[in-house]
């Protein structure tokens, strides 16, 4: 599949347990209400959205940038009905330019789930279906992704999917909020 044909419909992706698609403004609420759990926002370089029409701004904000190229939003749901809730997302984007420059920059993904599904295996099989999806369509030479080293549950759900620890990065990344600089751990899947 071409790039162009990649970004001529939204990839939908099925996995046993559930549906990875596109977020419309109409799951803006359900969205900001997982986002206002302190938990979920914990190991994140933002507090989330500020309401559930900045909540709409953000997914508007994501669909733009699937548009041109520069990412791609999953968001996680139960079962494969077209209005399922939104359990949780999964961004994919090159770390530099678009997709239509994969291989030549790796890819970073990027996640969060409402804390009511943690531990109940629905990240790892999201993830799987979104490295499948990766592999078969992108063709990347590597993906990565960028996690805080107090992060466990992070860390070793990456680990358990293959992503291997390549170092510390410190005072990589600002948080957006408190503008403290973060250290973060680099883990990455090479194909």
């Amino acid at each position: 599949m071409s790039v162009s044909t990649l970004f001529s419909s939204f990839p939908v992706l099925y996995t046993k347990r559930l549906m990875l698609r596109q977020m419309e403004a109409s799951d803006a609420e359900e969205i900001f209400t997982y986002y206002r759990n302190p938990h979920v926002t914990e190991h994140l370089d933002w507090h989330g959205p500020a309401s559930v029409e900045s909540t709409r701004e953000l997914i508007a904000a994501w669909n733009q940038a699937y548009a041109d190229r520069r990412i791609i939003p999953w968001g996680i749901s139960l079962g494969a009905a077209s209005r399922s809730n939104i359990l949780g997302t999964i961004l994919l984007m090159p770390t530099r330019g678009v997709f239509d420059d994969t291989p030549q920059y790796p890819l970073t993904v990027g996640y969060d789930l409402n804390a009511e599904y943690w531990n109940k295996g629905i990240m790892s099989e999201a993830l799987q279906a979104v490295i499948g999806f990766s592999r078969e369509h992108l063709g990347p030479r590597r993906i990565q992704a960028e996690v805080y080293p107090e992060n466990k549950s992070s860390l070793k759900l990456l680990k358990k999917l293959g992503f291997e620890e390549e170092g510390l990065l410190r005072q990589y990344m600002m948080h957006e909020v408190t503008k403290q600089l973060l250290d973060v751990v680099m883990l990455a899947l090479l194909f």
